[in-house]
This record gives structure tokens, C-alpha cells and sequence, in this order.
């Protein structure tokens, strides 16, 4: 069964691991995440690969910009090696014909499954095409690609948001990372009726600099998170309580998935769920969020399958 149809039967659970693309230039770094890969290869149904741009954010830098791989270049790899699907996020609004670029990734490099970003500020003018234009553009062009998007639960408008570009083609949507269920659940219930899946976010914060960085990056993240998850000031954390902050995280995103699911609406969308890792560190941690949260999520969704039976 291909990607596509994974993601349109709600009775199948669908899980993304998402990962940055290697350094470019070493030849290391892409030998360890192929091996990293290779170890999570039967828990997930495709990895996601994100492009990353130096962005202007507002606020202090708390990382230094570093080129990376190409992420349609490492998925042909992935593709190759692993036989694993892979979806590459697009920032569609650098450039302003879309479509050449797709067909290329689809006919060069095998991969016909995408996520559509917009840009970062709307206050921004940009030379290319929003989500939704993109996917105009490529349904002009007849192409078979698999389309998604990004969603942020806490925006205004966003079951609009996510309803217009749906009925554009867009058959999944990615959540930011979760740390609360007030908003998801809201979201959810308004999505009655919507056949795009919803790919609900985690990942691993084990440390007061992982927080930092979500927030910079944007994510709708509690202002308590630090002192909920992490019990010890930066200067002493160690090992031992990064492994204590990871299972009040993975804790955390379990109640999340219990809330979502026991406040479903009556025909409510598919959902997914998308593991992140945000930095290296914590690498080890996302595949063990993956292999928990994952017999979780399915357990949740093979339960509601046997419920609609009945």
C-alpha cells in the first residue's frame, strides 16, 4: 500500500519520524544518519525531511546556521537503501514556479510526497506562491504528488486555514510540536468531517536549551514547560535527568493523545502522529518516543476502529 492510501484510511495508524538532513560536506554525518535510520526503519511509514533555511526570526539566535544536505538527495538515498518513503518539506515561497521543481523531485529522485510550507511572516513579501497557489499550480501541471501542509493549532482561523487548502488537494497536515491538549482537541472537534489527516507533533525536550529553541522556532510552547519537565537549572543537569525529563515528555504527550482521542467529534479525521528530534542530543530519546509513543498512538487507534464496529 503506498503512502497515499495509508494516510487516507483512518482505520491505519500512519507515523512520520522526522529528522534535520545531515551537514553537507561530510561524508560522516550522512554515514550516521543512514545508520540511524536503518535502526527505526520498521517502526515508521516514512521519514520527513525538512528543508532548512537561515531565517530572519526575531529574537536571539540560538543555533549558528549550517548547510545541509539537500533533503530530496538524502530521501533518494533513503528511498534506495531502506525502500522507507519519505516526505520532503517544500518552502514554497522562494521561488515562484513550483510545479518544475516537483516534477523534477518526482522524476529524478523518486519521491512524489510533500510538505507545502508557506513563510514565516505574512507581513513578508515573497517572490513565490503561497500553499495554496502551489497546489494550483500543481494540479495545472498534472501532477500525481502527494500533497500536505503545516498547521498550528493556536492561529486564528485555522480550521479555515485547513479546510480552504484541503479542498486545493492537501490530503495530511503536520501540527507544530504539542505541549498542551486545550487547542489540538478544539482543532479536532472543528475538523468534523475532513478526510485529511491530521499528524499530530512530538518530540523530546530533555534540556532548558530544546525549549529555547522551539521558541524561537516559533512553537506554541507553556510558559511553565521548563519548571514541568526539567527539574534542575541548566548548570546541573546530567544525563540522569535528561532521562527523567524525557519520560515526564513522553508522559506528557501520551495525555495529549488520550485527550484528542477521547474528545473525538463524531467523524472525525484520520490522525497520524510525527516524531521529532531537534538536535542530535536527543537523538536516542525521539527513537524511544517513536517506539513508545508508537504502540500508544496505534493501540488508540485500533481501539476506535473496533468502536466504529459496533
Amino acid at each position: 500500500m503506498d503512502l497515499k492510501a495509508k494516510i487516507q484510511n483512518p482505520h491505519i495508524p500512519v507515523s512520520f519520524f522526522e529528522m534535520v538532513p545531515p551537514p553537507a560536506g561530510k561524508p560522516e554525518s550522512l554515514h550516521s544518519a543512514m545508520a540511524e535510520i536503518a535502526k527505526i526503519k520498521g517502526l515508521v511509514d516514512a521519514i520527513n525531511l525538512p528543508e532548512i533555511h537561515d531565517e530572519a526570526r526575531g529574537g536571539d539566535r540560538t543555533f549558528k546556521f549550517v548547510e545541509r544536505i539537500e533533503p530530496r538527495i538524502l530521501g533518494a538515498k533513503i528511498r534506495q537503501e531502506f525502500n522507507l518513503d519519505v516526505v520532503i518539506n517544500r518552502c514554497v515561497v522562494y521561488h515562484a514556479d513550483q510545479a518544475p521543481w516537483i516534477q523534477e523531485t518526482q522524476d529524478k529522485f523518486g519521491i512524489s510526497n510533500f510538505v507545502l510550507v508557506g513563510g514565516e511572516s505574512s507581513e513578508v513579501k515573497y517572490p513565490g506562491p503561497s500553499v495554496i497557489e502551489t497546489a494550483r499550480q500543481v494540479r495545472a501541471a498534472g501532477l500525481h504528488a502527494t500533497l500536505g501542509g503545516i498547521s498550528i493549532p493556536s492561529r486564528a482561523h485555522e480550521v479555515d486555514r485547513i479546510r480552504r487548502k484541503a479542498a486545493e488537494g492537501l490530503s495530511f497536515f503536520t501540527t507544530q510540536v504539542l505541549f498542551d491538549s486545550n487547542d489540538i482537541v478544539w482543532l479536532i472537534q472543528r475538523l468534523n468531517g475532513l478526510e485529511a489527516r491530521i499528524f499530530l507533533s512530538f518530540a523530546p525536550v530533555t534540556h532548558h536549551r530544546d525549549i529555547e529553541f522551539l521558541r524561537w522556532l516559533g512553537a506554541d510552547v507553556p510558559a511553565d514547560l521548563d519548571r514541568f519537565l526539567i527539574s534542575k537549572p541548566p548548570s546541573e543537569t546530567s544525563s540522569h535527568h535528561a532521562g527523567e525529563a524525557f519520560e515526564r515528555c513522553l508522559n506528557l504527550a501520551q495525555r495529549i493523545l488520550m485527550d484528542v482521542f477521547d474528545n473525538l467529534p463524531p467523524d472525525p479525521p484520520p490522525l497520524g502522529i510525527n516524531i521529532e528530534h531537534i538536535n542530535r542530543r536527543n537523538l536516542n530519546f525521539a527513537v524511544k518516543m517513536l517506539e513508545r509513543l508508537g504502540t500508544f498512538y496505534s493501540n488508540l487507534v485500533a481501539a476506535r476502529s473496533r468502536a466504529s464496529l459496533v
